[in-house]
């Protein structure tokens, strides 16, 4: 997740701005300047979507339901070699990549098309901004030492942690274990996900691969020129956590600078 590593284990990071409705009537056609700026990602198509909103209303009677479904297009972009994908729509705008080659080129590109989105439509208002990383730290290499529970995984990972797998024992029939914090600061979150995933789920796991998900976000109605410095925020946090998340051991085979 920091540059000061010759390795990472980032799987997936994105970036996302969920749009107030009606700020960015987007339809069919994108002008020049969004595809411009998505030159990067040869790739193209549009599909319909749909989302549902269900608001609850007060009313002297009591309360009611009010469920409204929103149709909208979603444009999507990849690049040559599908690590990378982009999507612009009325309701969302996103980037993400499975390549991680750092933060500021994430970033900037995804300033990039908001900026080129905001030319068309002036009035755009952010509802929801988000910057998520996911970490998958896989370490089959036989010099990692043996084990799959917390016994092996204290070495790398906050023994903080891994009470969850303690509590599991290590007699070999864990399938999954997963859990989520979710910290609270006002308009801004984070939710961070972290444990054995185990993808051959519900066999038992037989895999060295440890899930640390940091999803930091923002619930507020914001102008695009305020997410620079929001998102910049997001990315210290997110190292933070793993940072917070890891021991040395683990920086050592990251290649610490």
């Amino acid at each position: 997740m920091h540059t000061r590593y010759e390795r990472d284990f980032i799987t997936q990071a994105l970036i996302r701005a969920d749009l107030k409705d009606g700020t960015a009537p987007i339809m069919a056609q994108l002008g020049e300047g969004v595809l411009a700026a998505l030159e990067d990602y040869p790739q193209r198509g549009a599909a319909n979507r749909s989302k549902t909103e269900v608001r609850i209303q007060k009313t002297p009677q009591g309360p009611v339901k009010d469920t409204r479904t929103i149709n909208f297009i979603e444009h999507s972009f990849f690049t040559a070699d599908k690590t990378g994908q982009a999507a612009v729509s009325s309701d969302h705008i996103y980037v993400a990549t499975r390549r991680y080659e750092g933060y500021a080129p994430l970033r900037d590109q995804f300033l990039e098309l908001m900026d080129a989105v905001t030319a068309l439509y002036p009035g755009l208002r952010v509802r929801r901004l988000g910057m998520r990383y996911i970490n998958e730290i896989k370490l089959p290499e036989a010099d990692a030492g043996p084990g799959l529970g917390a016994d092996f995984w204290q070495r790398y990972v906050n023994p903080l942690l891994l009470g969850g797998l303690r509590f599991a024992a290590n007699d070999g029939a864990l399938a999954r274990h997963m859990c989520t914090t979710e910290l609270n600061y006002g308009t801004d979150r984070a939710t961070i996900r972290y444990g054995i995933f185990n993808s051959e789920y519900p066999k038992p796991n037989r895999r060295r691969e440890f899930i640390l998900d940091v999803d930091t976000f923002c619930l507020a109605d914001l102008a695009p020129a305020g997410l620079e410095a929001k998102l910049d925020d997001y990315h210290k946090a997110a190292c933070q956590v793993f940072e917070a998340a890891v021991t040395d051991a683990l920086r050592d085979r990251m290649g610490r600078a």
